[in-house]
């Protein structure tokens, strides 16, 4: 069984590569941060710009990660890839 450790450093990975994806996709498609975040639901552009670099530890839930592939047009699971 992996440690609790391995499970921290794992969950951690996932949440980087989905935020690079929403990045990556977000630019592909022609959004601002601002424009994206009003069209999920934000009232501003500053935790969609946090959760995109991480910052302090910000990240997506799967409730934006709906939302944002909805309004990006981008199928959800392309968000799980790692791109590196």
């Amino acid at each position: 069984m992996n440690s609790s450790v391995d499970l921290e450093e794992y969950s951690q990975n996932i949440l980087d590569i989905v935020s690079k994806n929403v990045i990556k996709y977000r630019k592909i498609k022609g959004y601002t941060q601002m424009q994206l975040a009003l069209d999920i639901g934000m009232s501003g552009g500053a935790y969609l710009g946090r959760a995109e670099i991480r910052k302090e530890n910000h990240h997506f839930n799967l409730v934006h990660l709906a939302k944002i592939s909805k309004v990006l047009d981008v199928d959800i699971a392309l968000f799980f890839e790692d791109i590196e």
